[in-house]
């Protein structure tokens, strides 16, 4: 017999031994990890948020609706949460983006708080002032359809001001599948 084909017969013994449960400690075995914080909460720190840039963002995108023939949606404490501590990360991060710097995405965070998983949808902006981001993402096909979605209900905001000064945006919108 070849070294290749003993190499990889010692390989693959050697992976499934990694399989078998060996104790580490009394309470994990290995490839176990502890308890995992809810994805919501293993983000950022939550930072303060701006209240009154909060409301401006939530005006904005309720008038973008009314003017399209849209629902007004009502502002929900649980979306409000999450937007705001994903806006925390974004702005710790650097990073606008919807995907969390722990790897979560928004139906993570939602299921997180006990928001139901319906229709969630989430939009990210960093600098401007909300009635500028709120047009600029009614000229994207795949923002304006999510913006504009008759499925949502709810609607949360996060604001944070980042190291840079500049406004970290995180707008989830949701149906209480009700």
């Amino acid at each position: 017999m070849s070294a290749k084909p003993i190499a990889a017969m010692l390989l693959s013994i050697a992976a499934l031994a990694a399989c078998e449960p060996s104790t580490v400690n009394d309470s994990l075995s290995v490839g176990e990890v502890g308890p995992v914080p809810p994805a919501e909460e293993s983000l950022a720190a939550i930072c303060t948020g701006d209240a009154s840039m909060q409301q401006q963002m939530a005006d904005a995108v309720n008038a973008a609706r009314v003017a399209e023939g849209k629902a007004v949606l009502g502002v929900d404490a649980s979306l409000n949460r999450i937007a705001q501590s994903h806006a925390c990360d974004m702005a710790a991060t650097g990073r606008a983006t919807v995907a969390g710097s722990n790897g979560s995405n928004v139906v993570d965070r939602a299921r997180a708080v006990g928001y139901p998983a319906c229709g969630l949808v989430q939009l990210v902006s960093v600098g401007g002032a909300p009635a500028g981001i709120v047009s600029s993402w009614l000229t994207s096909t795949p923002q304006r359809v999510e913006l504009l979605g008759q499925h949502s209900d709810d609607l949360g905001v996060g604001a944070a001001r980042g190291a840079d000064g500049r406004m970290w945006w995180s707008v989830v919108l949701g149906d209480d599948c009700a």
